[in-house]
């Protein structure tokens, strides 16, 4: 497989599980021919398809097929990180009559698709939601934005959150509040157009105005298209106490989420608040405090709300620079923790205690694959 891997990832996988890789061949366009493979996937990305990502229907399907053929009976169930997994997953229900458990954690109908992208997605989507089993999302505000499309569909959804896998060894309580400068980071990318920092950087520069940050906070941005947002920083001011970086492999940004004092997690704006980040329920696992920039009453908000954690509203400046201001001068105070209500409502994001659901899910249908 000709990808970008981070293969530290498959790390920590059950010995029990079985793994087949197969070509992803958008990647091997990118790796064979990296010219000719850029124009070719920029035509598929903005014009013709709506994920490139479908090129491995080519290789996977087959692979599942023959897998199938030779191990009898299963219960298929696909995870939508990326939309193709469904697609595959329905190709191989199509082909074999398997119960078949879909998984969706983003809407795939709308914007930033053309008319003709968004055509060719809403009869990919509207088939997993016909010959699904059942359709896994991971909010309510999720489920219902997706099924005012299908609505006929409602019956065979399950709302079943993101979760988190405990730390191997408990957190570390944060150390050195009010002698040295309060580190925030924000771990993941910006997606230009829609998820951007320029309202927290404006509310950066507010409390700059305030009082000077630098020596007091730095705020670290990594993952991708965060370098683009360098000249906005160096116009307002805070480029002292921002740094922006390109991604880094999960294992390091696992470390710096670990060695940061305050975690911050970032919406996109005008999407309704349907959106729940991983990051967001991974940051959770680490016991520490969290600055969610959201709109009221968006699915982030309801989280930080029952996780007993700090909120702004992403587009008010000024209450991002009153709700830094708090947290910074609690960190100067030297009083920095994270409630016991915080930790309760984190623990029932715990990954074993969520997918006892998911389980009770796939049984149902274990005695159509046993008989």
């Amino acid at each position: 497989m000709h990808m970008g891997l981070d293969f530290g990832m498959l790390e920590g996988l059950s010995a029990g599980m079985e793994i087949l890789r197969t070509p992803s061949y958008d990647a091997v366009l990118r790796k064979k021919w990296p010219r000719l493979g850029r124009i070719i996937l920029t035509l598929f990305h903005y014009y013709l398809v709506p994920e490139v990502f479908l090129l491995w229907l080519f290789s996977s399907v087959p692979e599942g097929k023959r897998w199938l053929a030779a191990n009898g009976p299963a219960i298929l169930y696909s995870r939508a990180t990326k939309n193709v997994s469904n697609i595959a997953a329905w190709f191989l229900k199509r082909s074999t009559g398997m119960p078949w458990v879909a998984h969706c954690s983003d809407p795939w109908v709308g914007d930033p698709l053309n008319g003709f992208q968004r055509w060719i997605a809403r009869q990919l989507e509207g088939r997993v939601f016909r010959d699904a089993d059942a359709v896994v999302i991971v909010g309510q505000k999720l489920a219902d934005h997706i099924l005012r499309l299908y609505p006929w569909a409602r019956h065979k959804v399950r709302i079943i959150p993101h979760g988190y896998a405990p730390l191997a060894e408990k957190p570390v309580p944060v150390q050195g509040a009010g002698t040295r400068p309060l580190h925030m980071l924000q771990a993941g990318s910006f997606l230009p157009g829609y998820r951007e920092p320029d309202k927290l950087f404006e509310g950066l520069a507010i409390l700059n105005a305030r009082k000077p940050l630098a020596g007091r906070l730095k705020a670290t941005f990594v993952g991708e298209d965060t370098k683009l947002y360098q000249d906005l920083a160096n116009r307002l001011g805070i480029a002292e106490v921002v740094e922006l970086l390109s991604s880094v492999p999960y294992k390091q940004c696992q470390q710096m989420i670990a060695t940061s004092d305050l975690l911050l997690v970032i919406d996109t704006p005008g999407a309704g608040g349907i959106y729940l980040p991983t990051k967001l329920i991974e940051y959770l696992a680490h016991e520490k405090p969290v600055l969610a920039l959201a709109e009221p009453e968006s699915t982030i908000h309801e989280v930080v709300k029952e996780c007993d954690l700090a909120f702004a509203d992403q587009n008010n400046p000024e209450e991002i620079a009153n709700a830094m201001e708090k947290l910074l001068a609690q960190w100067e105070s030297g009083s920095w923790s994270v409630s016991e209500a915080s930790k309760e409502g984190a623990a029932r994001y715990r990954i074993d205690r969520l997918n006892s659901a998911l389980d009770d899910l796939l049984c149902r249908f274990y005695g159509r694959v046993a008989a």
